[in-house]
């Protein structure tokens, strides 16, 4: 497997000097997969009528919560609902979050819970990577109930040479503090290829081949089987 390199580049002083750099996501684990049991029953061997391992054990799931790189709020915000908007406020000199324009988002489809402004988190953070990759920026997967919720964007990061200022809502009830060091986005490098799909057609017999053969072991089948680890430094 190749190594790349995904260089971050601090757009001033006062974001490399005060601003929280990128983490692997994998250092940012939620405390709820850190608190969850592998398994649901005292019964470690529980296999009828299902398995009784937790998804703690779900390695495709691991993968998608360690993927990549998490960037941080660096500052506290407070949030507060103000005739139907969402107001935010800091106690910093450098501002922390801008908004689209309302004519620019007023049509947007905000989740449902959520509320307008669309705001932009102001990280100041430039992501470099090899010709050829861009990255995959999203809401931090290990962490489905912030009061924030991050809207989805590809960045060909390996030719935008500024920061981009990732776009985000906020609930409509929600009102306090984001605290400093809040998950906001997650950075995913991936390699630019074109794809076509295709359709065919096995057997049930072929598919119930690679049913057996993946569950020859009890536990953590897929991840001692067929599982490639990923590595984000």
């Amino acid at each position: 497997m190749s190594k790349q390199t995904i260089n971050f580049i601090a757009s001033s002083r006062h974001v490399s000097e005060v601003r929280e750099r990128p983490k692997p996501a994998a250092e940012l684990m939620p405390s709820w997969w850190k608190d969850m049991p592998v398994f649901s029953t005292e019964n470690k061997f529980s296999l009828s009528p299902y398995s009784n391992v937790t998804a703690k054990k779900c390695f495709p799931l691991l993968d998608g919560i360690t993927a990549g790189y998490i960037v941080t709020l660096w500052a506290d915000v407070y949030i507060k609902n103000v005739d139907g908007y969402m107001s935010a406020r800091w106690t910093t000199t450098e501002p922390v979050f801008d908004s689209w324009d309302l004519r620019q988002s007023s049509t947007y489809e905000v989740p449902e819970g959520f509320g307008l402004p669309v705001f932009k988190y102001l990280h100041g953070w430039i992501p470099k990577t090899p010709a050829g990759y861009s990255c995959y920026v999203t809401h931090p997967v290990g962490y489905p109930n912030l009061p924030i919720r991050t809207i989805t964007g590809v960045i060909d990061t390996d030719k935008l040479d500024t920061y981009a200022n990732a776009p985000f809502v906020i609930q409509k009830d929600f009102e306090g503090i984001i605290e400093k060091g809040t998950p906001m986005f997650q950075i995913i490098p991936f390699k630019r290829d074109e794809w076509t799909a295709t359709f065919s057609e096995r057997s049930i017999e072929d598919t119930n081949i690679a049913q057996e053969k993946l569950h020859t072991k009890i536990l953590s089948s897929y991840g001692r089987n067929l599982r490639s680890k990923k590595s984000y430094k």
